[in-house]
């Protein structure tokens, strides 16, 4: 299993996250309002080692608490995938904590769609990703890189 490292916290400073090839660095950003101790939302970006910026998701709502906040996050050992598990930042659906992830193959993030990293979450090799079914929270493991389209949705 691959560590996963928290990113949440009341620490508001960018948490910088290298790929394992140190060629690209995913850069988890704190927006929005601060809530009690903590920021509960956030901007990922992914940036190549250089400070280029390959691409931004903002996961931010216009009120601060209807958006979302990585967590957790980790890169796929083989560097393909940088993965986050997302909290809401309001009441809405506390037990459903979606998976986000950006491919490097494609340059874009992606939500996996039908499941849940609220119970099990957990990154492996190749870019395996331990996680539970949604709603029913069944234990599954998914290989990135042979998802297909009906099981995830593209981030704008």
């Amino acid at each position: 299993m691959f560590a996963l490292r928290s990113v949440a916290g009341a620490d508001p400073q960018p948490k910088l996250l290298a790929s394992p090839d140190k060629k690209l660095v995913a850069n988890i950003i704190a927006v929005g309002k601060e809530k009690g101790l903590e920021w509960y939302e956030s901007r990922i970006e992914v940036r190549r080692h250089d400070g280029t910026l390959l691409s931004g998701q903002d996961f931010s709502s216009s009120d601060g608490d209807h958006g979302y906040g990585a967590d957790l996050a980790s890169w796929t050992p083989d560097s393909r995938f940088f993965v986050a598990r997302m909290r809401s930042s309001g009441g809405h659906s506390p037990a459903y904590a979606p998976v986000v992830f950006w491919s490097r193959k494609r340059n874009c993030f992606y939500q996996l769609d039908d499941y849940t990293g609220d119970i099990s979450f957990s990154v492996s090799a190749p870019d395996k990703v331990s996680l539970s079914t949604w709603p029913g929270m069944k234990p599954v493991t998914v290989s990135l890189h042979l998802v297909k389209g009906d099981q995830i949705s593209k981030l704008h």
